[in-house]
């Protein structure tokens, strides 16, 4: 996550540790629903950490025809307090510098594949 603050994921819920100080993990946000049971591969954050995202794995049970590895993931916004579940397999945060432009775009990639293709989606904020 960073060099000062590990990030540590229960089932139930994400906490960020500092290994600064000796207090104990703090709660940055519940796990929502769609990653119930979910094996979590990976766990991203902004530089500012304002947006987190939170990506897991699981089988497929609600339509076994499709693919067979159902990606879940949590989109949370910490300045908001809310989440925001989305079907996906990875993810990625992202600035560059647009021509033209006197400040960073910062955007938000992401890819997800199902029984019918696959697409990526990358959003700006």
């Amino acid at each position: 996550m960073s060099d000062t603050i590990i990030g540590l994921v229960t089932e139930t819920a994400v906490y960020h540790w500092s290994i600064a100080d000796q207090t104990s993990p703090q709660k940055v946000f519940d796990r929502h629903a769609t990653l119930a049971g979910a094996q979590i591969i990976n766990y991203r954050v902004t530089p500012d950490e304002k947006w987190l995202v939170l990506i897991g794995i699981s089988g497929n049970s609600t339509n076994p025809s499709a693919f067979r590895v159902k990606g879940s993931m949590q989109l949370y916004s910490r300045e908001r307090g809310v989440s925001q579940p989305i079907e996906g397999h990875a993810a990625s945060f992202a600035e560059t510098k647009l021509d033209g432009h006197q400040k960073s775009t910062k955007l938000f990639a992401f890819a997800v594949r199902t029984g019918t293709g696959a697409k990526v989606g990358i959003n700006d904020w």
